[in-house]
């Protein structure tokens, strides 16, 4: 392992607060704050990265406020809906001739990874691509080119890779070692890809992490931890800050995202909180909401209450800011944190396996995919109509499902950008299917078929695109890596 660095501050230190301007000469704005006021003008923020999810585009949105509710709240007297069986049941193919052309990159396997699953991140502007992977019971970093070379590679001892990201402007990367803790490797210029000496992050508090996540815009990284402690680190200052009164939580922190104001909501048994925006300098949690989920939770079928603690959060990408955040493996629970639109729970039919993953798209349109091959798109804009006008007994024409894949299906990967448009990819069976939504219909445009055959304990399980949405990585639970770029 190589050595622990700790930050230059202590982990405990005093929250700084942010120096008032003078009023003589007040501060000028930062970028990000330039960007935070064009965002909230309903302008586009052009083929902005966004750490594999769509880049924000405000600009169809009716009203350009709506921040989360302040305040205590408890989810109760919410609707549970079973979504609607997939009208076919032959798994959906390519019509026609495909939509786009594609080539391979490159294709990376067990004998230099390891046979084990394992974690990979693009880099921002998807010129490098970075793994995580157990071989030998070493833990080992690789920095990959585009190509498929390896520009360079660390060995980490033992302890599997837990979190793997990089910072949003891809100078730093950011993980998280079993039994070790957090570690960070800075690569600030385009032409630095050297894995220097790690900065270690307080290994005696973060190897008991349970959540890492970096800011959307900012050098701002949240870990919460198996104690219920909330730390923020910045980056750009070097100060990690432990909170242990605002931030705690009466449980583990399982989960969490950070909307683009920075905002940040984690999740712990069976509450979210949501900061107040953090700030880039003197950067604290500060709690502004707080959601109770048990109250919704009760109404549904007593082995859903049982199923656990929440395993995946997400926000919206604009206004107003919905919840999706997902209860044990078969529940998923969504509602709007300005407290104005219905909330609503979801169940989905018990033949059509677990949620295998979630991601918002614009407009307030959320896909899930299921593990036995289906996906199901839920239109919350057609739901807030449908609310408005009193047709909610109608409500399930703002749902579909499509059978995607017919053995399973493990993951998707959403990406929007001027440029490209909307493009999603999920990985199951033996290849990845981009396709393309038409309000709760789906279209396969592409499906690109993988280099292997079926067997069973081994699958694909991990797909992400880049953050130009032209190239996807697909990883494998027996040790492979495909890279695939779209032509047009």
């Amino acid at each position: 392992m190589a050595d622990h660095v700790d930050p230059p501050r202590s982990p405990r230190a005093t929250p700084i607060a942010a120096k008032p301007a003078r009023a003589a000469s007040p501060a000028r704005p930062s970028a990000y704050e330039k960007k935070l006021a064009r965002a909230k003008q309903g302008k586009k923020l052009a083929d902005t990265p966004s750490s594999g999810k769509f880049s924000l585009d405000l600009s169809s949105l009716a009203k350009p406020s709506g921040a989360p509710v302040e305040g205590e709240h408890t989810l109760a007297d919410a609707p549970t809906l079973t979504t609607p069986r997939a009208q076919n049941e032959a798994a959906i193919t390519v019509r026609g001739e495909p939509k786009h052309r594609q080539r391979a990159l490159f294709k990376v396997g067990p004998e230099q990874l390891g046979s084990s699953p394992f974690k990979f991140a693009w880099r921002p502007g998807g010129q490098m691509l970075a793994t995580a992977s157990k071989r030998n019971g070493v833990l080992t970093l690789f920095l990959f080119r585009r190509d498929g070379t390896v520009q360079n590679q660390a060995s980490l001892g033992a302890g599997k890779c837990i979190w793997l990201e990089w910072e949003s402007k891809g100078q730093t990367l950011g993980l998280l070692q079993e039994g070790s803790g957090v570690f960070l490797w800075d690569m600030p210029a385009a032409s630095s890809d050297e894995f220097t000496l790690p900065m270690g992050l307080c290994p005696s508090i973060t190897q008991f992490a349970s959540f890492c996540r970096w800011s959307k815009n900012s050098p701002l990284l949240a870990i919460g931890t198996q104690q219920g402690k909330v730390i923020i680190f910045n980056k750009a200052e070097g100060v990690m800050q432990l909170h242990e009164k605002n931030g705690k939580h009466g449980a583990a922190v399982t989960c969490g995202d950070w909307l683009f104001d920075n905002r940040l909501g984690l999740a712990s048994g069976l509450r979210v909180k949501i900061s107040q925006p953090i700030s880039e300098t003197g950067s604290k949690w500060t709690s502004f909401s707080k959601f109770r989920l048990g109250g919704m939770l009760s109404k549904v079928p007593r082995h859903i209450r049982a199923a656990g603690e929440p395993k995946a959060l997400a926000f919206t990408l604009g206004f107003p800011p919905f919840v999706a955040v997902s209860i044990g493996d078969k529940y998923l629970l969504t509602f709007d944190t300005t407290r104005v639109n219905e909330d609503l729970g979801l169940t989905f039919p018990e033949d059509y396996g677990q949620i295998a993953g979630f991601q918002w798209l614009p407009n307030l349109v959320l896909l899930v995919g299921l593990t036995n091959g289906y996906i199901v798109a839920v239109d919350f804009g057609a739901l807030i109509k449908l609310q408005q006008s009193h047709k909610l007994p109608d409500r399930v024409s703002a749902m579909g499902t499509t059978r995607v894949f017919n053995d399973y299906l493990q993951d998707l990967s959403a990406f929007y950008t001027n440029s490209t448009g909307q493009r999603v990819a999920c990985c199951g069976d033996t290849a990845v299917k981009i396709i393309h939504r038409t309000g709760v219909d789906l279209e396969v445009h592409l499906e690109v078929a993988l280099d292997r055959k079926p067997k069973v304990g081994e699958y694909l399980d991990k797909v992400e695109w880049d953050d130009s949405a032209k190239a996807f990585a697909c990883s494998s639970t027996d040790g492979y890596l495909y890279v695939h770029e779209l032509l047009d």
